[in-house]
């Protein structure tokens, strides 16, 4: 009877020692799990970031290159409109004899469209510098 005792406790410490690495097993894949997770959920928010961030960044260049584009219309646009002027007090000084009004009133345009110029220059300068 003592081998059926002995016997019988064996049994009951080796189910133990089961259930012991069953809840072993267990808690190393909850915990495999768990690192997975999380690295997909760092992953997942890492992209996400980094497409929201794309995005404004392209949106930004887009806006700074259209900026640019109508700094350059406006500044050939008074480049153009000063050569013309520059033209009309050439030939106003041909044909008029006399420094009158005129050839004030153009210079003065001249030197405001030149103040105009010069501010677009450093816009433009500024929106090139721009990433």
């Amino acid at each position: 009877m003592n081998e059926r005792r002995e016997n019988i406790s064996f049994q009951p410490e080796s189910s133990r020692v089961v259930n012991r690495k069953k809840n072993k097993a267990g808690s190393v894949l909850a915990v495999f799990l768990a690192v997975v997770i999380w690295c997909g959920l760092v992953g997942g928010g890492y992209y996400a970031a980094k497409r929201y961030v794309d995005q404004v960044v392209q949106k930004v260049q887009q806006t700074n290159a259209m900026h640019v584009q109508l700094l350059n219309e406006r500044l050939s646009a008074l480049s153009s409109e000063m050569n013309e002027l520059k033209r009309l007090l050439s030939s106003a000084d041909q044909t008029i004899s006399s420094t009158g009004s005129l050839q004030q009133e153009l210079n003065a345009r001249i030197e405001q469209l030149d103040l105009q110029m010069q501010e677009l220059e450093k816009s433009l300068k500024i929106l090139k510098e721009a990433p």
